[in-house]
């Protein structure tokens, strides 16, 4: 059974996690960031659209690297950006050397490397602009009723008769 993720999660943690290939086993081939920091959907894009769905969420490193499987997964024709993108992974894979050491994902917002959901869900606020009025608010010589109706204006938990009447309506 496929536990359902949003597209969202599935991009952060797409993202956010590094591999550093061992011996391959715990590392899918064309989903996971494992080739020069990249995803083979980000390193060759054309080439990476080809293969099937099922491929992508199975295939393994260790797999793919054995007698150049990988190449079989590529199914249909490639135009002439993907036969250079094809050139360059081939290239890029030829130097790749399996060892006998577990496979190491990393986790890009933890100095630790290791995955915490406070880091994923701070993560997904990067770049985010914060904007503060409360510490303004509190700070007023307005009455507490007044602060407390702004604040709760700014929030848009204020109840208006407008808002009301929708829920009426609704229920």
């Amino acid at each position: 059974m496929e536990v359902p993720v949003h597209p969202n999660a599935s991009a952060l943690f797409a993202i956010s996690v590094v591999t550093n290939v061992g011996s391959g086993n715990n590392t899918l081939f064309w989903s996971d960031r494992w080739l020069l920091g990249k995803s083979l959907e980000e390193f060759a894009p054309n080439v990476y659209r080809i293969v099937t769905l099922r491929t992508r969420k199975k295939r393994t490193v260790a797999e793919a690297l054995v007698d150049n499987t990988w190449v079989f997964d590529i199914r249909g024709t490639l135009n002439w950006h993907g036969l250079m993108e094809y050139l360059e992974l081939w290239d890029a894979i030829s130097d790749i050397h399996l060892r006998n050491s577990t496979d190491i994902h990393r986790w890009k917002f933890e100095s630790s490397g290791s995955f915490s959901t406070k880091s994923a869900y701070k993560a997904f606020f990067v770049g985010a602009i914060k904007f503060e009025t409360w510490k303004r608010l509190w700070k007023s010589w307005a009455p507490n009723k007044c602060m407390i109706f702004l604040w709760l204006a700014v929030r848009n938990r204020c109840w208006t008769a407008n808002r009301s009447q929708k829920r009426e309506l609704q229920g």
